[in-house]
């Protein structure tokens, strides 16, 4: 199902249950598992603060509903859990190469050195994996560089 087409249906589920009917009038186990569905949905959509509302919810209405209780742990994990290019950014700041000297160095061995460096540098059991990926004519450009305690992330830039 393609991105566009699953928010129509987020849209269109959500439009039969509006918040305040289903305040007002409780759950019953159809209306609940009609709200989950939905909760699924906005989850999957990146929605996240309102399937968090609609669990909350579920949960004012029925307390023990065990699969409102998980879907509410795993949008709260999400919320709160950094994206993985904000954890690899975050590395690559933390990383202070002492020196980067080069004149006239092709791309392939700077970009060696650095992966060498970092890995010496954090200590870290699995290194930073660099991937070359640029046209065959940058390839073969030369690099001069000369640079002092300094940051792995500013040095890729």
């Amino acid at each position: 199902m393609r991105r566009g087409s699953s928010a129509a249906c987020v849209v269109g589920l959500l439009a039969i249950i509006s918040p305040g009917s289903v305040v007002r009038s409780g759950f019953g186990q159809t209306d609940t598992n009609t709200v989950l569905k939905a909760v699924i949905l906005l989850e999957r959509s990146s929605q996240y603060d309102e399937a968090e509302a609609r669990c909350l919810q579920i949960l004012q209405q029925t307390p023990d509903n065990a699969d409102a209780k998980r879907l509410l742990a795993e949008i709260q994990n999400i919320k709160h859990k950094p994206f993985p290019s904000t954890m690899l950014r975050e590395s690559l700041d933390e990383i202070i190469i002492p020196e980067v000297n080069f004149r006239g160095a092709g791309v392939a061995g700077v970009i060696d050195f650095l992966q060498t460096e970092s890995q010496k540098v954090s200590g870290a059991d699995n290194p930073i994996n660099f991937v070359w990926q640029a046209p065959e004519s940058f390839k073969t450009a030369k690099v001069t560089l000369n640079l002092r305690s300094v940051p792995l992330a500013d040095v890729l830039k």
